[in-house]
């Protein structure tokens, strides 16, 4: 059994269980009953003539519009359409990051880089200049993965050739101690990046599918590690860094990694995503959101334990957001009267 239909037989039972345990079917098995749930969540939370603070709407259309997340790549691979697989990997990005950005719970900038790499897979790289602005200092922190990743990934992304030992020293210490796989082979593709080591860098893409199969149930559902779309955006990293180091890559050689969709990115140019699924007239500004331009994360101080810690401005990024759809609102207003 190939992955896609091993993610469409975990998805119907997963449903089936909802439904024994709740009495009620979910995920939707069909487009019918997946805009039913879209459209009970507007009745219930969301349809509203007037809103207190536009900023709490915009949170929470993001955050409860989001029956995509394991539909769309149910229909995806019923279809085996990677154009639209394509789709659905940039819209359930573009939302899920969104989300984070807006909630205390993205937690440390640097943790964005979790969720980030399913934005690579559908080449939506233009999230970085918005994550990760050039002009936010490098992360501290030496000891947590995701920031010596980071920071690599700035160095890479910006050519910050000055930042570069310093990056490359905390990723060094960093992998001094002991991890788990997959923040240990993480880290090591970042390096193979900066050092071109395409021996490495196959390697830790190979160890990364592994790695992610290993994963607890908090960090990856069982849906989740059919498709390892994490690692399709790292693969992927690598063409917009260097692109004759990339055709030095080899695909993994594991079922999470779908080869088939590579070879259709190849064959198409490597398109970006683009919206998997237009929500009705009445829900647009959903649709509004996502065609805005995505702020740039700004960073703020915080006193935690008695010590100084920079976090993201959540508050400033949910107003920014909400300041640039209404600018496409107006702007498609005019259009219409026009």
């Amino acid at each position: 059994m190939d992955n896609m239909k091993k993610y469409i037989k975990l998805y119907k039972q997963k449903s089936d269980e909802n439904l024994k345990e709740w009495k009620y079917r979910y995920p939707p098995l069909d487009q019918t009953a997946f805009e039913e749930d879209n459209r009970r969540v507007y009745r219930e939370h969301l349809q509203k003539n007037e809103w207190r603070n536009e900023m709490i709407k915009t949170k929470l259309y993001v955050s409860l519009l989001d029956a995509t997340k394991e539909f769309g790549f149910f229909v995806a691979f019923q279809s085996r359409d990677f154009k639209m697989l394509n789709d659905v990997l940039y819209q359930t990005s573009r939302q899920n990051l969104l989300n984070q950005c807006m909630t205390a719970s993205g937690g440390c900038c640097a943790r964005i880089l979790w969720d980030a790499p399913r934005s690579f897979a559908c080449n939506d790289f233009e999230v970085i200049d918005c994550l990760f602005p050039r002009e936010n200092p490098l992360f501290s922190d030496d000891s947590a993965y995701l920031d010596v990743s980071a920071n690599l990934l700035r160095v890479l992304y910006y050519n910050e050739f000055e930042q570069q030992s310093a990056a490359v020293g905390k990723a060094n210490s960093f992998l001094e101690k002991k991890h788990t796989l997959w923040a240990k082979y993480v880290v090591l593709y970042f390096l193979a990046l900066v050092n071109r080591d395409a021996e490495q860098a196959n390697n830790c893409l190979q160890e990364l599918c592994k790695a992610h199969q290993k994963k607890g149930k908090f960090y990856a559902s069982e849906l989740e590690k059919c498709f390892a779309s994490e690692i399709h955006g790292f693969y992927r990293l690598a063409r917009i860094i260097d692109g004759d180091f990339f055709s030095k890559l080899k695909y993994p050689k594991h079922d999470s990694f779908f080869c088939e969709f590579e070879e259709w990115h190849k064959e198409q140019n490597y398109p970006k995503g683009q919206l998997f699924y237009v929500y009705p007239p009445e829900m647009d500004y959903i649709n509004r959101i996502f065609e805005a331009q995505m702020p740039k994360i700004t960073l703020k101080e915080t006193k935690t334990g008695g010590r100084i810690r920079i976090f993201p401005d959540e508050e400033k990024f949910a107003a920014d957001l909400t300041e640039n759809t209404k600018r496409v609102c107006s702007s498609g207003k005019q259009r219409r009267e026009e």
